[in-house]
């Protein structure tokens, strides 16, 4: 199993803006098959707690997603991934299906599509993190 570093992720993030739009760029299968690997895990992801607020506004842990009569707000160990991904993900299977591992065409819009969406979603749990550990300082 391949591992695939924050920093990789940057990297292919930047390609685009590297090589410019409609660039070819090479990504080993192993790295595509294990993105999307990734974004099938976050789509799948289940609340680890949900939390609830009273009249007054007071914030507290509810059991499951209706504790206390509310509605509560699922929270997640890892942010899921935008409802989007859903898509790009089916796109790329299918296309991984029905041709050949080729550098162009629709093999490769696949590959750039779940890439960006990928990182994409790497990052705005990055960022929602840092603004999360910010505030507690």
């Amino acid at each position: 199993m391949i591992t695939i570093t924050k920093e990789r992720l940057l990297t292919i993030q930047q390609w685009r803006e590297t090589y410019g739009p409609g660039s070819n760029v090479v990504l080993p299968a192993e790295e595509a098959e294990e993105l999307a690997r990734i974004v099938l895990a976050s789509l799948e992801a289940e609340p680890v707690a949900w939390m609830c607020d009273d009249e007054d506004g007071r914030e507290y842990n509810g059991h499951n997603e209706f504790s206390y009569g509310r509605r509560g707000i699922p929270l997640y160990a890892v942010p899921p991934a935008p409802n989007g991904l859903v898509k790009a993900v089916a796109f790329y299977e299918q296309v991984k299906r029905e041709n050949p591992p080729v550098e162009t065409g629709a093999w490769k819009d696949a590959v750039d599509w779940v890439l960006k969406q990928a990182c994409q979603a790497v990052n705005t749990g990055i960022n929602e993190r840092r603004t999360i550990e910010e505030n507690d300082d």
